[in-house]
């Protein structure tokens, strides 16, 4: 059988049928966010018998996007299981409460430090949603009611494999679902996801990290039919190293503090506020004690409360050995800390921090000047020094102050900050709450290298482990995913790697669904992924169901019994071979399950039974002609096992169909050169 898998054009977007799942297709996936973009990940997960979502995020840039919902019915979704607490992946979940979408029973499955990061990240998305909503005139899409219920419904879980029916206690043991998470290593509490449900699994990678001073490596992830892989850094093989990037940082602050600069880091909250404390936190004892007595840090805003959430959960699995052993042995329950640090409680005591005297470093969000408090340290910066340092370390996305500043040329550049100054400022806002400043171009350093994202390199070894016959790319840019995508399918042992496609149903096909081709389409058709029957001839060796090769019955005795017993119907044949299929499957998840087989083991198993089975001469449906197999080819000079695959792979699986195809055809497919093909078609033209 052979499995072609459509894409449609980058800038197409289907909306599914709401029920796709089937006995026959027992696990569907469905991406309603996170493909081909970066943002509002959110992946459709569909059985016979439940609805799941996989996150559901807020796509940050255009006022705030959301998943496409559509087609989704009330009380629908069935559970929810989230990979980490970043606003792109968890940043919807209001949303579908707003919307009744989950059941009265819906839990959301995640970690427990996820569950604690939420609280805070979403209880201050309502916050910028009021003021985005009132400000462009709209109405909002979920209120603080919202926020409070569907932070109710969490259901904190360990790393490790369990069953849904623990949560979902109508669930019975025919429907029920087996998943793991496992350590992502991107932030706090991240995970990705192992969904395993009538003998055929699927792995959401999630956000991979792996690039943490506080983080453990990502765990080891299972094999699986389907990998959903993230590839928001799939056009680059290698980050510049985080060792680098550290020492880069704390030098040029250190720097600066003994020269008597202020240092403003704007900073992710969750998670990038941490890491860079903890640079802090671990050097500056190192320091004379003349220059730590200059030293003083203060972190503000969300970046607060995150940390409290970081220092709760920061223990155990969930974090570095380094931490682990920190903790116990320096009897420091603030790992983050330096001794140094403080945070402000309100603009009263932000005042005195930025008077022109004092030369504090300030991390503050938003990592990109667009929110937070960051922007108001920026106004008072430019109001009353004349020497500063503001480091970025964090991508600066097209439209925001960090970008402005970023790109500046010239000695200044002039930003747009969305704030209005302390009250004491001479500085004032125009009429839509905005300040404009200069800042010197000499300020403003980007330091690189403290991405939480992994490169392509780490994304070819987690997607290896995994070893999927599908890989489709989900959570990165255009350019990004389509270099990945080329890598990949050089590098890696799958049938097809993919760039998912929003509203396109993804099937997760298992061992025994033959091979998997990738077909791009830009017709922009909903239900895009089909199963097209291949040649009769690829089954013709399965003699113990009925076939619909007729010849096949004249090498069986004669017997007046079989003659008298009436012949099967094609829908009848189809049905037995369906059935066949599925026992196959079920025999397959038991041998995974109970010997511990990877993919791959499995595959050489199905490879070696193969190759005992004849295939140089297979016997026709016409006439009882004799139709010899492709591999035939092997006899000619220069066609090696390659070609022949090549050949299989697009359907030429015997040499009527070669020579029913023209040369140019041929030539058309990777591998195979004008004169080779020529080669090749006039052997099969020969040998007919």
């Amino acid at each position: 059988m052979t499995v072609t898998i459509h894409e449609n054009a980058d800038d197409e977007e289907s909306v599914p049928p709401s029920d796709l799942a089937s006995t026959d297709q027992p696990l569907v996936v469905t991406p309603r966010g996170g493909a081909r973009e970066v943002g509002r990940s959110c992946y459709h997960v569909q059985t016979p018998e439940l609805d799941i979502l996989v996150d559901c995020g807020l796509n940050q840039g255009s006022g705030g996007q959301f998943p496409n919902l559509r087609g989704i019915e009330e009380g629908q979704i069935d559970a929810v299981f989230l990979t980490h607490a970043h606003i792109d992946h968890s940043g919807g979940l209001p949303v579908i409460e707003n919307r009744a979408l989950l059941a009265k029973d819906a839990p959301i499955i995640t970690t427990r430090p996820t569950t604690a990061l939420c609280h805070t990240l979403l209880h201050d998305s309502i916050k910028i949603h009021e003021e985005e909503t009132q400000k462009q005139g709209r109405e909002q899409e979920f209120t603080r009611n919202n926020v409070h219920d569907v932070l109710e419904r969490f259901k904190p879980q360990r790393y490790g494999e369990h069953a849904l029916s623990n949560e979902l206690r109508r669930l019975n043991t025919s429907a029920d679902i087996t998943y793991t998470l496992g350590g992502a290593g991107h932030l706090l509490g991240s995970a990705w996801l192992a969904i395993e449900y009538g003998g055929r699994r699927v792995v959401f990678s999630g956000d991979i990290g792996g690039r943490s001073a506080h983080l453990p490596d990502y765990d080891t992830p299972p094999a699986a039919d389907t990998l959903f892989l993230e590839s928001t850094y799939g056009g680059r093989q290698q980050h510049r190293s985080l060792k680098k990037a550290r020492n880069q940082l704390y030098q040029a602050t250190i720097s600066a503090v003994k020269k008597g600069i202020p240092v403003l880091i704007p900073t992710f909250a969750v998670g990038r506020a941490q890491e860079v404390m903890q640079v802090f936190r671990e050097r500056f004892p190192h320091e004379p004690d003349e220059v730590r007595d200059q030293l003083e840090v203060v972190y503000d805003g969300m970046a607060r409360d995150a940390t409290a959430a970081y220092h709760a959960f920061s223990i155990g699995e969930f974090v570095d050995e380094t931490i682990n052993n920190w903790r116990m042995n320096a009897q420091d329950n603030e790992p983050f800390l330096p001794d140094c640090a403080w945070y402000p409680e309100d603009n009263s005591e932000r005042i005195p921090i930025l008077d022109g005297e004092r030369a504090p470093i300030i991390i503050a969000p938003s990592g990109m000047l667009s929110g937070g408090t960051s922007p108001l340290y920026l106004t008072a910066l430019a109001e009353h020094y004349d020497e500063a340092r503001i480091f970025f370390t964090g991508y600066q996305a097209e439209g925001t102050p960090g970008r402005v500043l970023q790109n500046g040329s010239g000695n200044q550049v002039t930003v747009s900050l969305p704030v209005t100054p302390f009250r004491n400022s001479e500085l004032e806002s125009d009429k839509n709450g905005n300040t404009t400043v200069n800042i010197p171009t000499s300020w403003v350093k980007t330091i690189s290298g403290f991405s939480g994202h992994c490169a392509r390199q780490t994304l070819y070894e987690f997607a290896q482990e995994v070893d999927a016959k599908h890989v489709a790319l989900v959570h990165g840019p255009n350019d990004a995913q389509k270099e990945c995508r080329g890598y990949l399918s050089n590098q890696l042992n799958a049938d097809a790697v993919t760039r998912a496609s929003m509203g396109t149903p993804i099937p997760v096909y298992g061992s025994t669904a033959g091979k998997l081709i990738r077909v791009d389409n830009s017709s922009g058709a909903a239900n895009a992924i089909t199963v097209q029957p291949g040649s009769t001839t690829e089954d013709s060796h399965t003699n113990d169901e009925p076939t619909a090769n007729n010849e096949l019955n004249e090498t069986k005795p004669h017997n007046d019994h079989t003659d008298n017993k009436p012949e099967k119907t094609l829908e009848e044949r189809v049905e037995a071979l369906e059935a066949r299929n599925k026992a196959l499957e079920a025999e397959l998840a038991t041998v995974r399950n109970d010997h511990r087989w990877t993919e791959a083991d499995i595959r050489r198993i199905v490879r070696t039974e193969s190759a005992n089975e004849p295939t140089s001469a297979i016997k026709g449906s016409e006439d009882n002609e004799v139709v010899k197999s492709v591999e035939v080819l092997s006899e000619l000079d220069g066609v090696g096992p390659a070609i022949t695959e090549r050949l299989l792979d697009n359907g030429y699986t015997t040499l009527r169909d070669i020579q029913e195809a023209s040369v140019s055809d041929l030539t058309a497919l990777n591998q195979i050169g004008n004169s080779t093909a020529s080669e090749i078609w006039q052997y099969a033209e020969a040998n007919l």
